[in-house]
């Protein structure tokens, strides 16, 4: 019985790793998009459908395929922060205050009122019921099309603010942080530091990030913000943050790094290293397997089933010897005889380690791996017509 046990728990964390194994970052590229706006948000109401605003330009920028393709759509002004509930319903605001709404997916969007000063971010307890933050301390209500003024008192740069629910509101900037419960503001104590971004689950637990990689965690309504360990040895300041729950979340900032957590906080691990060095300013999850990062110079890194890279509806057939390998491995692949093809080498989080080229005509490929370190990658052969990725152990 205890073998039958053993064995079951191996085959379970198997698959468990396997599963994990088949996701992680790309960088996305957007030909629809022309030029290189500076990406300032993004939002998605499923897998699929969403929408990456600028401020750099009067556009938004829609996806129905999950950023595979891209269509413009026009604004009077650079937007800085969105939100949607559905693929028809949404709020933007940005530079100029001006708040816009759309009722048909963004092919429309009407100015519905000002906060006065650039608007710095913007986030909905209910479709019907949110709130946006500025410069010089401002902060406005947005219900349906009417902007209010909520005259929180402070002269702050409010950079962040987060509503996990009607008149329960955290909004963040410079060294302070602020609380709103419906009627008046109260400046919660400072945990140190400048802040850029914040994020709460409910009405008990959030998340704060800033300069220098800072990251703070309440579970008490902000009565108290403890620090978390950031693993990021050079300090990058973070400037956006997310969760899913109360343990899955992520955080993104200068110079391309991606922090990731599962246990709320208490350790997070950085992702995608290598894949930009560019300033990523926000990120947004559908799921724990599904969420984008967007940034300047117009970078959108998307988080995805990694063997899903190319086309698999004709697999290429293909063996890896050895596999755990060492040193070096040999591909045989037959297709190779009579087509020419692609050999690569992939990091877990999409990032091309390794190329070679393939000539028709040779069916067993040697491959040095001298320079790669131990660890998992993927290994993805490709013709013209197919591609198959397969999972590649060094030891």
């Amino acid at each position: 019985m205890k073998k039958l046990v053993l064995f079951s728990i191996l085959i379970f964390a198997i698959s468990a790793i396997t599963f994990a194994q088949q996701y992680g970052w790309q960088l996305i590229e957007t030909p629809d998009i022309s030029g290189t706006p500076d990406f300032s948000n993004v939002f998605f109401v499923n897998d699929n459908t969403g929408w990456i605003t600028t401020d750099t330009r009067n556009n938004i920028f829609k996806t129905d395929d999950g950023a595979v393709s891209f269509t413009t759509q026009v604004t009077t002004h650079g937007i800085e922060a969105i939100q949607m509930f559905d693929i028809n319903n949404g709020y933007a605001g940005g530079e100029s205050g001006i708040v816009f709404n759309t009722t048909d997916g963004g092919l429309n969007w009407t100015a519905i009122g000002s906060i006065g000063v650039p608007l710095t971010d913007m986030d909905f307890a209910t479709s019907s019921q949110g709130y946006a933050c500025g410069d010089n301390g401002t902060v406005f209500s947005i219900s349906g099309t009417s902007v209010t003024n909520l005259n929180c008192g402070s002269y702050s740069y409010f950079s962040g603010i987060s509503a996990p629910s009607v008149d329960n509101v955290w909004v963040c900037g410079g060294n302070r942080i602020y609380y709103y419960n419906g009627t008046s503001f109260t400046s919660q104590p400072s945990p140190g530091g400048n802040f850029n971004d914040i994020h709460c689950i409910n009405n008990q637990e959030g998340w704060v990030v800033g300069d220098e990689g800072i990251i703070y965690h309440t579970s008490d309504g902000g009565a108290f913000w403890a620090p978390q360990t950031n693993p990021d040895t050079q300090d990058r300041s973070l400037y956006g943050v997310f969760f899913l729950d109360s343990n899955t979340g992520w955080a993104v900032g200068f110079h391309g790094i991606i922090l990731h957590t599962t246990d709320g906080g208490t350790t997070w691990t950085i992702e995608g290293a290598g894949l930009t060095t560019a300033f990523l300013r926000e990120v947004h999850f559908t799921s724990a397997t599904n969420g984008y990062i967007v940034g300047n110079r117009k970078t959108l890194i998307k988080y995805t089933e990694i063997t899903g890279i190319g086309d698999e509806t004709e697999p290429l057939k293909f063996e890896i010897y050895p596999n755990p390998a060492q040193n070096k491995i040999q591909i045989h692949c037959s297709e190779f005889k009579t087509e020419k093809g692609i050999i690569e080498i992939l990091s877990l989080e999409g990032k091309k380690i390794l190329e070679k080229d393939i000539e028709s005509g040779i069916e067993i490929i040697d491959l040095d791996l001298h320079n790669l370190k131990s660890g998992m990658y993927f290994c993805k052969l490709s013709t013209d017509k197919k591609s198959t990725t397969k999972k590649l152990i060094i030891e």
